[in-house]
């Protein structure tokens, strides 16, 4: 697809179809510059390898009660 065709598909999109769009062109820009930067860095040696965000688990977790005192104010009691 050329670029003029892409244009008018771009046109007969619905308002939030277009910025569904714009969102992801968004997302996408900001992976590229923080990919160059990346490479920035490993190319002028001020670091070795770029590791990657650690994921965090969305899992749910249950919550318990407990009796007596919170174990915040235990610890502070411990510290003193």
């Amino acid at each position: 697809m050329r670029m003029q065709e892409i244009a008018e598909a771009i046109k007969t999109l619905s308002p939030s179809d277009r910025h569904h769009l714009r969102e992801l062109l968004k997302a996408q820009d900001e992976a590229d510059k923080l990919a160059v930067f990346h490479q920035v860095l490993l190319s002028q040696g001020l670091v070795k390898e770029v590791k990657k965000p650690h994921v965090i688990d969305t899992i749910e977790r249950q919550l318990i009660e407990i009796k007596g005192k919170p174990v915040s104010e235990t610890i502070i009691e411990e510290r003193k």
